[in-house]
């Protein structure tokens, strides 16, 4: 139909919509779009599809629209319609749906995002269509565009990842929970391609978009993964520590990966980029954003060895079964990240001299993480502030060792001496050490190797962004026989 044949019928608003009408016309915003679905038409074994739009017009009114047709048809609105457009919905059914608090619809709302109406819209190909609304109505087109920042839902009402964390569903629960939440953008992965698992969902390649999201509750993040192309197409303008999001209906579940709970956008799904108007819980949310150090993906792996605790502080001693427990097995409380430790053990591997890379790589400028193979990191921020002011070396060595600590009830494999920690137990540089004789290597090993030690340890249990049980020196001293004996006969 002609944009003029369109503009003689008459429009209504979604509030408007009664179940007995059958060709309703309206001018809505597009806050969501679902994927497309294909399938094959058993009748005349033709390809059909069916595509849904969530639509708003005003600040109280939301309603879905399903459109039906031929596969070209549904292609052609994947590529022509996209979230944040102004359309045109001409020649739609309006079907009467479930009310959203009625008991027994919620599992059925999960495949598209919860409407405020009792009604949704249903475009049949060659009864109706939709189209983009003409850009130079400017008096339709502005109001509907600011509805993209307007959030129909408070604030106030979110929940902090802090609580859901605690709340998400084990690993060996099935089904996942949806939240609404409130949370700023620490980092971005680069998008990933991957290959379908199901063959009749396409061929194509499958997006994926990794973030990390804070809240003022919890600056560690979760991880929130996009599957959706256009919202990863929206996700490349997003800013760490500067986009805030208000995500209602996301899914919270066990991610068997990472470990932990994780964030990802589902079908019902809808996000508000930079809510407006600037509510306090945004303004607190961007001040602690800016407060928080900003960190590339891959940092969010690394342990942070600025921040551990005073050697002297570490006083509550365990066995290497009490830490295994606490961080992972029966006593592990979900409450706390982190807790330090007192353990007296043997170094029963400590391999500097060996095939084991104990020196590692890491930019001077993000503190990222170098592969030994590059000079250089990728990060394109440290790039261009080394072209423009820098000439001297663009990365930094230092210790990260594995070392074994084995006790009468067992042995910690995962501990690190790492930074200046090892540093100071060596007696000499990361830049140094790799400068020694193989001899000398050896014999700074038998130092330690095989000799009892009182170490403090700070034990970091696995998070979104780091997979593995972190367990990290932060102090170590030669303990003698008698002492030995006399601390594991008290404990």
């Amino acid at each position: 139909m002609s944009e003029s044949g369109y503009r003689n019928k008459r429009t209504y608003h979604l509030a408007d919509m009664q179940p007995t009408m059958t060709s309703f016309s309206t001018v809505a915003l597009i806050i969501a779009k679902s994927e497309a679905n294909v399938f094959l038409d058993k009748i005349n074994s033709e390809q059909r599809g069916v595509i849904s739009f969530t639509l708003r017009d005003s600040k109280r009114d939301i309603a879905n629209c399903k459109c039906w047709g031929s596969r070209a048809c549904v292609d052609e609105y994947v590529d022509m319609l996209q979230i944040g457009d102004v359309v045109d919905i001409v020649g739609a059914k309006v079907m009467a749906i479930a009310p959203p608090n009625k008991p027994g619809t919620n599992e059925q709302q999960r495949y598209h995002p919860r409407g405020t109406l009792p009604y949704a819209l249903v475009v049949n190909e060659g009864q109706g269509h939709l189209v983009k609304h003409s850009v130079d109505d400017a008096a339709v087109v502005q109001p509907l565009l600011q509805l993209i920042h307007l959030s129909h839902k408070p604030l106030s009402a979110v929940l902090k990842l802090s609580d859901v964390r605690c709340a998400a569903p084990g690993a060996e629960q099935r089904p996942a929970v949806y939240v609404d939440l409130l949370v700023a953008v620490a980092t971005m992965r680069p998008v990933r391609e991957l290959k379908r698992k199901v063959a009749r969902l396409g061929s194509g390649l499958l997006q994926c978009l990794e973030l990390v999201v804070i809240d003022t509750s919890y600056a560690d993040g979760m991880v929130f993964t996009l599957w959706h192309k256009d919202w990863i197409r929206r996700a490349r303008h997003w800013q760490p520590r500067k986009t805030i999001l208000h995500l209602i209906d996301v899914r919270l579940s066990h991610s068997q990966f990472y470990g932990c709970p994780v964030l990802s956008h589902a079908s019902c799904t809808l996000i508000y980029e930079q809510p407006q108007p600037q509510s306090a819980e945004c303004q607190a949310l961007l001040a602690f954003a800016a407060s928080t150090p900003l960190k590339s993906f891959d940092m969010f792996a690394q342990i942070d060895v600025e921040q551990m605790p005073a050697a002297e502080h570490i006083q509550t001693q365990m066995s290497v079964r009490q830490i295994y427990a606490r961080a992972e097995g029966e006593l592990q409380d979900a409450t706390s990240d982190q807790f330090t430790a007192v353990l007296y053990a043997m170094v029963s591997k400590f391999d500097i001299d060996g095939l084991a890379t104990s020196i590692h790589k890491k930019c001077k400028s993000c503190q990222r993480l170098i592969p030994n193979s590059r000079n250089d990191c990728d990060n394109e921020s440290c790039l261009l502030e080394f072209s423009l002011c820098y000439s001297g070396p663009r990365f930094e060595y230092f210790f990260n060792i594995n070392v074994h600590l084995s006790d009468q009830t067992g042995t910690l494999v995962e501990t690190r001496l790492s930074g200046g920690v090892a540093e100071h137990l060596l007696g000499l540089k990361a830049d140094a050490f790799q400068l020694l004789s193989e001899r000398r290597k050896t014999e700074l090993k038998w130092r330690f190797l095989l000799k009892y030690f009182e170490v403090k340890l700070l034990i970091r249990k696995p998070t979104a962004m780091r997979k593995d049980l972190a367990v990290i020196i932060v102090d170590m001293e030669l303990i003698q026989l008698d002492r030995l004996i006399e601390k594991i006969t008290v404990f």
